[in-house]
């Protein structure tokens, strides 16, 4: 059997693939039928499902399509697993490629179809073409074929494009069609980049393309914060990164050089940044105001509405860092802000360690208060003793004087109720009381707050409805007092937890750190039943094992989230987690981690790792670890 030739880019892996289709999928080369198809049935789901993945965007695929037919070609469109959903060809050639078995419903899964384009440009999540002799099966010699994965604005693979044509062994022709199918997934991403992160800031980042027609140019999603979203598919790749994901939750400035916010003050500013090794980026800032859905292109069925968009919050900075990688708490910030303006009492629910007493300071912060302009009462810690019945009736003197808690001149003062669920009977009278005052100067019927007046603030970690339902709460003063209940979700359920775990790890280590994908997916699986306060404890231990820039499993021993892991599960539990795959862990990235958390002292490393200096030696000569220069 004739192989492909061993060389660099895409002939290696090429001849990696031959190697899977001989050895893995016990492929035989010469079948005379060896393209698998589905019923005609299975193709128009799957077909449906294509297009609402790629946003109803069929018009690029038809001009796409009319290009294919004038040249002789012929344009497929792959799902997610392959499967051809569509073929556009001229009638004379149609079933000349249809004998050989590129027809609708085609699997082109390499394990079924051998070393062919569309496998090869979504294993190698980039444009890819696969010529004559670059084809497993013989009966495909005659056929060359380019592909490109196609990506969503998750940039997770939905399908792939590609173009099959008579291979006339002229390597124009498929640089022309790997340009051409490129330029037409990019702009399908765009679309729905633009469409998911419509209401926030998208920065254009570009740099000149080495020896390519077209310039470099890829989007980046940023929040008020500065914090990074999401980007399309080859963003990470401007500077430096492995994948798109770790991208996700690192600061814009640090990573491209630039400050945000001043991008997003002048829109369409173009400013560069130049890295010590790479190429110089171009940066423009742009805010899309299209609606939701143009009146040209696809529209959603009537009746139906089209998916939800992120609304751009301009919250305060103090409220900027607890909604890191989560929309919910951004809403639950908003909310508590515009009832703090008003003068509306409500409650902050959530589980211990979701970040009540952080919402708490960041309403005062942004209310412009000091420490000493908010009393605190932590109503699990009040009994039935004189001194504390004194401190009670005092607190609710003091907050119905304007200007009140030692402040002159008519200002805001805050309370701020804590643990309200275990609120004795006596305050709750006085609550009671001091809140109908509250509501007689008209400010919790109207909404307006008065010129001075004190805000109540409660917070509980389990719904203050459960104590008016047990009798420990009284009902009147739960309607009062609970104007609305803010629930901070807890950190299990969190949208994008990579994002506030890369932005707290930064925070507490002065810089930015670098997190190994195996860490952060030990940190996935975890349960969290602290919620963020276990996390930045977490995030605390790791730092201090290590160097203080780099967190890896070898970092996380010892702290809950790898002695969760350690643990056997409960022989009945009552609500059991989905199974979550351990990351693979080998010795090289142990050692690597081990020996970098000490900053390559073998003798450091060794004791992390309960090994002697010599065993350390030995290992490090059998996989081929130097010590950096």
């Amino acid at each position: 059997m004739k192989r492909p030739m061993i060389g660099p880019g895409s002939e290696t892996a090429i001849a990696a693939s031959w190697e899977r289709c001989e050895r893995k999928h016990n492929l035989v080369r010469d079948a005379a039928r060896p393209i698998l198809r589905l019923q005609s049935t299975e193709i128009a789901p799957r077909f449906a499902e294509l297009v609402e993945r790629t946003g109803g965007r069929q018009g690029i695929i038809r001009q796409l399509a009319e290009l294919a037919v004038g040249a002789g070609s012929c344009l497929v469109v792959a799902d997610a697993d392959g499967v051809l959903v569509r073929l556009e060809s001229q009638d004379r050639v149609r079933a000349d490629f249809e004998s050989y078995g590129i027809a609708l419903g085609s699997c082109w899964d390499e394990r079924l179809a051998g070393t062919n384009g569309v496998s090869m440009a979504m294993a190698e999540n980039a444009a890819f073409t696969v010529d004559g002799r670059g084809h497993y099966f013989s009966r495909l010699r005659g056929f060359a074929c380019t592909g490109v994965p196609l990506f969503d604005a998750e940039n997770r693979r939905i399908g792939a494009l590609a173009l099959s044509a008579f291979d006339r062994g002229n390597p124009a022709e498929h640089g022309f069609a790997r340009l051409l199918l490129g330029t037409a997934a990019d702009r399908i991403q765009r679309i729905l980049f633009e469409r998911r992160f419509a209401e926030q800031m998208i920065v254009t980042v570009s740099a000149p393309a080495e020896g390519a027609l077209l310039q470099a140019e890829e989007l980046v999603a940023v929040d008020e914060a500065g914090t990074i979203l999401g980007s399309t598919a080859r963003a990470h790749r401007l500077v430096g990164m492995e994948a798109p994901s770790e991208l996700l939750g690192r600061s814009f400035e640090i990573v491209f050089g630039a400050d945000a916010g001043a991008l997003d003050r002048v829109p369409g500013r173009v400013l560069s940044t130049r890295f010590a090794a790479g190429p110089q980026l171009g940066l423009a800032a742009r805010r899309p105001h299209a609606p939701a859905w143009p009146g040209r292109g696809w529209q959603p069925p009537a009746g139906q509405p089209g998916p939800a968009r992120p609304r751009r919050r301009h919250l305060a900075p103090s409220y900027r860092e607890l909604a890191i990688g989560s929309e919910a708490v951004a809403d639950v910030c908003e909310r508590a802000e515009a009832h703090f303006r008003r003068a509306l009492p409500f409650v902050i629910e959530g589980e211990s360690g979701t970040g009540k007493s952080a919402l708490v300071a960041a309403i005062r912060e942004a209310a412009g208060l000091s420490p000493a302009e908010a009393v605190t009462v932590d109503c699990a810690l009040i009994g039935e003793f004189d001194d504390d019945r004194t401190y009670v009736r005092t607190v609710f003197q003091q907050a119905r004087v304007v200007g009140a808690l030692d402040m002159a001149g008519p200002r805001v003062a805050m309370l701020v109720l804590d643990n309200a669920d275990e609120m004795p009977a006596y305050v709750q009278a006085g609550l009671r009381s001091l809140l109908a005052e509250i509501e007689a100067e008209g400010g919790l019927c109207t909404g307006e707050a008065p010129a001075s007046a004190v805000r109540v603030v409660a917070t509980c970690r389990r719904p203050l409805r459960a104590a008016v339902e047990a009798g420990a709460f009284r009902d009147d003063l739960f309607f009062l007092l609970a104007h609305t209940r803010l629930v901070l979700p807890p950190l299990r359920v969190r949208a994008r937890p990579e994002a506030l775990v890369r932005a707290l790890a930064t925070r507490l280590a002065g810089a930015e750190v670098e997190i190994a994908p195996e860490a952060m997916a030990a940190i996935a699986a975890h349960g969290w039943p602290g919620n963020v306060r276990e996390l930045r404890s977490v995030l605390q231990q790791a730092l201090m094992a290590g160097d203080g820039r780099r967190i890896s499993p070898m970092e996380l021993r010892g702290t809950s989230v790898l002695a969760a892991a350690d643990r056997p599960a409960p022989e009945t539990p009552a609500a059991p987690a989905p199974a979550l795959p351990r990351p693979v862990y080998d010795e090289r990235a142990m050692l690597l981690d081990a020996l970098t958390g000490a900053r390559w002292n073998v003798s450091q490393a060794a004791r992390t790792l309960g090994m002697s200096r010599a065993t350390i030696h030995r290992r490090m000569n059998r996989h081929g670890i130097a010590r950096p220069s």
